[in-house]
């Protein structure tokens, strides 16, 4: 779930991009543009929106497939609308989340069948469905299952719980039928349930190590994916720490430690997210190189 920079006045710096989807691709990394995370996909235009699409297509060139991301839209028109204009940008699947309807609101389970009937038959793409607890709530399991007896172009499915039980039943159901994708920290747990591919933020600032972890695991080797993975909860976990005891949230760390790497473009924030302080920017460099950061991706 890739970043999306922006210059010191808020404005998306395109160049700042394709260098960053570069590097991400020539570490073996694909790029999901403008995720409502790290890509801060709420706060972008539509034209800005669909520009990452475009730029992101660009620059991978075929090398890996560009899923879209989606803004967690709440209606079945806009999840359709978003669909059709991504496909037209050149994008090889788009996510799908649940209608989100504001205010701590669960929808039914008739609610979710019938959203999803509605807007699946109308997407010409492959569909990575999400089931995130960020949302404020999570599917039901069998809503999920249905989908996949129903609708061909249900391609994967995305599942990030707080609750690793609830996880692995995900896992262990359907990734025996289709693709399912999990977060780093859950990766070793998942992998052994069937789970084939991760999408998460810290690749903006690890790529290497997080395709070592994947790779190892593929490949059997447990000892090396054992420690590319303890490289990277290291990482996860600084960069909790960090955002709790500096009272920042995640967006603006991240940037930060890709400017402690040196990455090129200006890497800012847009309005609501705080810039990070000078100060602050310096404890970052350094929690940066106590972690060997620049070492463990090849920088030194």
């Amino acid at each position: 779930m890739s970043v999306t920079p922006f210059d010191d006045r808020g404005r998306f710096d395109e160049e700042a991009l394709r260098e960053h989807v570069r590097w991400l691709t020539a570490e073996g990394v694909s790029t999901v543009p403008a995720s409502v995370s790290t890509g801060e996909g709420t706060l972008l235009t539509d034209a800005e929106l669909l520009r990452t699409y475009e730029i992101v297509v660009e620059e991978s060139a075929g090398r890996f497939p560009v899923l879209a991301a989606n803004r967690e839209f709440p209606t079945a028109r806009e999840n359709i609308e978003f669909a059709r204009q991504a496909q037209v940008r050149g994008v090889d699947a788009v996510q799908v989340y649940p209608p989100t309807l504001g205010h701590a609101q669960t929808p039914t389970v008739d609610m979710l069948d019938s959203f999803y009937d509605e807007v699946l038959p109308e997407i010409n793409l492959p569909v990575l469905v999400s089931n995130n607890s960020f949302t404020g709530f999570e599917p039901p399991l069998a809503v999920h299952e249905r989908l996949v007896d129903r609708h061909e172009n249900v391609a994967g499915f995305f599942k990030n719980s707080p609750d690793f039980l609830n996880s692995a039943t995900f896992y262990a159901r359907l990734a025996p039928r289709v693709t399912v994708l999990t977060g780093f920290v859950r990766l070793p747990m998942a992998f052994l349930l069937g789970v084939r591919g991760e999408l998460d933020n810290v690749q903006n600032v690890a790529p290497r190590t997080c395709r070592t972890v994947h790779d190892a695991l593929h490949a059997g080797d447990l000892a090396a994916a054992g420690a590319a993975y303890a490289d990277l909860v290291r990482v996860i976990a600084g960069i909790s720490a960090f955002c709790r005891d500096e009272g920042l949230g995640r967006v603006p760390v991240v940037k930060g430690i890709l400017r402690a790497l040196g990455r090129p473009g200006a890497l800012h924030t847009r309005s609501p997210h705080r810039p990070i302080g000078s100060a602050q920017q310096s404890k970052l460099g350094d929690l940066v190189a106590s972690w060997k950061l620049r070492e463990l991706e090849g920088m030194s």
